[in-house]
């Protein structure tokens, strides 16, 4: 039995004799003043370090394996244990072969290559985004925002890429988006369509450029074929033997939605890999195992949050993990600030608190529980077992409240409270 198994199995024993799930419970390091800290900030060359966070990650989500992949020329990638595995580009650049027949749902802000044609919309899913148009001013001004953004994909016969997100999004909204029943089904039914559409499909088989922030996928027994000097880190789900998205997702290829800024920093949100749900309200965790969102993070739009232990729709605790990157090859500008991250290691004493300051190919793994804000940061945020819905809870104003403003918070997310009591949240 290895280690890994070993210690899940005592802690498993341990937090029964007080009734709480292993997973459940926090674990704490002895931090640089004597305090205990359950939070990790490694570099990914740093073997050991890195181990620990591998140990902690195998050991609280199972069947999860973790993992630093180097490719140096020519080589295939592949799951280990015949899972769906996960591989995210931190450092370097490389090309992918895509053979012919390849579907992708990429697509919506850089046009794929010429080598793909887009698939047209079927007559089912053209009247429902032909009624979502004309019912446009039946939806309430937010619910307007994210189905105008699900159109704006439309381009005649011709509509591109995975509006996941957008839905993720809808679907905090309160109901009904619409005061028109048809129009309101009609958005009820994209939650059955969204993983049909969109598609691309390859005419002829040929490398393509990956770098740094991209992300590949190879499941069960697939070869997938690079080529190149770069590093990923990768975890696999190991009962997993199918992918629910596409073999590639290049952050060129992504919509980026973050907006603008009225400030002097260069805005950039993309998500490779975000989390997915068959209807409205779903329960539990579905076919969700992690998501990723490449995110370039300004202090002054970061609101300082946690992820409860227990989550609204069930399922498995939400952990965090940032892997950091170098904004330069994307074209973003530092504008000379810093990286760092804030966090808040014990929620019930507000006065304490970390920041570390980053650079790419840092891993910071932030359990549940753990008070985080990121600064001014090009980072692929991760999280296991994905992006919950409803399970951010925003505590600015709980810190400026309980400190006096002596610890640090964002005076921009006082308002974005939604919680009555704090410690309701940390049982």
């Amino acid at each position: 039995m290895s280690l890994t198994r070993r210690r899940f199995i005592r802690q498993t024993a341990a937090a029964a004799l007080v009734g709480v799930p292993a997973v459940l419970r926090s674990r704490s390091a002895i931090g640089k003043e004597g305090e205990t800290s359950p939070v990790r900030k490694v570099h990914l060359g740093d073997r050991q370090p890195f181990a620990e966070v591998k140990e902690l990650l195998e050991s609280d989500y199972a069947e999860l394996n973790v993992s630093v992949v180097e490719v140096d020329g020519e080589t295939a990638l592949r799951a280990d244990h015949g899972g769906m595995k996960v591989f995210w580009v931190y450092q370097g650049r490389g090309d992918v072969l895509l053979p012919k027949g390849y579907r992708t749902q990429e697509g919506g802000a850089d046009p794929l290559p010429g080598a793909y044609e887009p698939e047209k919309i079927d007559a089912t899913f053209a009247e429902t985004l032909d009624l979502l148009q004309r019912g446009i001013g039946s939806l309430t001004a937010e619910a307007a925002v994210r189905v105008e953004a699900i159109l704006r994909r439309r381009q005649g016969e011709v509509f591109t890429g995975d509006f996941a997100a957008e839905l993720w999004s809808l679907e905090h909204l309160p109901r009904p988006w619409s005061k028109d029943n048809q129009v309101e089904a009609a958005l009820v039914s994209l939650f059955d369509i969204y993983q049909k559409v969109g598609y691309a499909t390859k005419q002829s088989a040929g490398y393509e450029p990956i770098m740094a922030g991209d992300q590949l996928i190879a499941c069960g027994d697939e070869a997938v074929q690079v080529r190149g000097r770069f590093r990923c880190l990768a975890m696999e789900k190991t009962d997993r033997t199918e992918s629910h998205i596409s073999t590639a997702r290049r952050l060129q290829y992504l919509v980026d939605t973050a907006g603008g800024c009225s400030f002097d920093f260069d805005p950039y949100r993309r998500l490779p890999l975000t989390w997915y749900m068959d209807h409205p309200g779903q329960q539990g965790d579905g076919v969700n195992f992690v998501n990723a969102h490449v995110v370039n993070i300004p202090q002054e739009l970061s609101s300082t949050h946690f992820h409860p232990h227990r989550s609204q729709v069930g399922g498995l605790p939400q952990t965090e993990m940032y892997l950091v990157l170098d904004p330069k090859p994307h074209g973003l500008d530092d504008k000379g600030r810093k990286a760092s991250i804030i966090l808040y290691p014990d929620l019930r004493d507000l006065t304490r608190y970390e920041q570390h300051a980053l650079e790419p190919g840092d891993l910071v793994y932030i359990p549940p529980g753990v008070g985080h804000r990121g600064l001014d940061v090009f980072v692929n945020v991760l999280t296991v077992p994905g992006f919950k819905p409803h399970n951010e809870v925003y505590i600015d104003q709980e810190i400026l409240d309980r400190t006096g403003g002596k610890s640090p918070y964002n005076e921009n997310g006082l308002a974005r409270k939604n919680y009555d009591r704090l410690e309701d949240l940390l049982q």
